[in-house]
Order: C-alpha cells, then sequence, then structure tokens
C-alpha cells in the first residue's frame, strides 16, 4: 500500500495568500490569478485578485496542474519549446512560466500557479509562497 503526502487546504489557502502578498509587495503591485491543486493535481483553492485579467485563473490552473503531474516547474516544458522540440505541443501540459512545484522532502505535494502578470513574475511570486511555506513547514516541525 502507497501512502501519498498531499497539500491540505490550510496549506493551499497559505501559499494562495502568500502569492497575492508577493504580488502586492512587487514594484507596480500587480493583481493576478492563483491556484494551488494538491498531488493528484486538484485544485485546492483557488483565487482572482480585483484587476486580474479574466483569463488569467484559467492559465493559472492550468500551470499549477502541469507543474504537479510532473514535479517540475513549467519552465521545464517551455524551455524545450523555445529551443524549437515542437513536438512538446502534443504533451497536455502548459509550457507556460509560472508552475512551480511544492517539494517536501523531495516529493511534490502540489502546485502553485500564477497568472495575469509577466510570466517571470509569475513564477517568482510562485516561488516566493512556496519558499514561505516551506520556512513555516520547517519551524513547525522543529518545534516537534
Amino acid at each position: 500500500m502507497l501512502e501519498k503526502k498531499s497539500l491540505s487546504l490550510d496549506d493551499a489557502k497559505f501559499l494562495v495568500e502568500a502569492v497575492c502578498k508577493a504580488s502586492m509587495e512587487h514594484e507596480g503591485s500587480f493583481p493576478v490569478s492563483v491556484a494551488v491543486v494538491d498531488s493528484s493535481t486538484y485544485l485546492q483553492s483557488m483565487a482572482r485578485m480585483d484587476g486580474a485579467p479574466l483569463f488569467s485563473a484559467q492559465g493559472a490552473f492550468d500551470k499549477a496542474r502541469s507543474s504537479a503531474e510532473g514535479g517540475h516547474s513549467t519552465t521545464f516544458f517551455e524551455e524545450p519549446l523555445n529551443n524549437g522540440r515542437f513536438s512538446m505541443l502534443k504533451l497536455p501540459h502548459t509550457p507556460i512560466e509560472g508552475g512551480e512545484p511544492v517539494m517536501i522532502d523531495g516529493i511534490c505535494v502540489g502546485a502553485v500557479g500564477v497568472g495575469g502578470a509577466p510570466p517571470h513574475l509569475d513564477a517568482a511570486f510562485a516561488k516566493a509562497a512556496i519558499h514561505a511555506f516551506v520556512k513555516q513547514q520547517e519551524s513547525i516541525n522543529e518545534d516537534c
């Protein structure tokens, strides 16, 4: 029998809030959409900030799902395309920067997808949220 770790709803809410905070603290404060999926790629939590582009919500979910399925950043799927490997388009992934896996002890427990800002900032906001989450988890484990 396999045991699978996954993000809880509280974890997902923490990540959503952390993305929103990171995007608002950035110079120019970008309103974004954020989606958090669990390790099975199912949506746990989502938000579209006031002023975020309407299409960004679907993009955020697609990025999160793609990242969780592969356990990689969505740049993993984007880079080969940028180098002319167009066969990557046949895969059911979203090859756009902004999806990042949440890795705990080397295991993908879910992913964060962000859309609405320039792609490099989408990725930066997701990474900032994941960094805050991992720090929080480490401090919880130290207290035990």
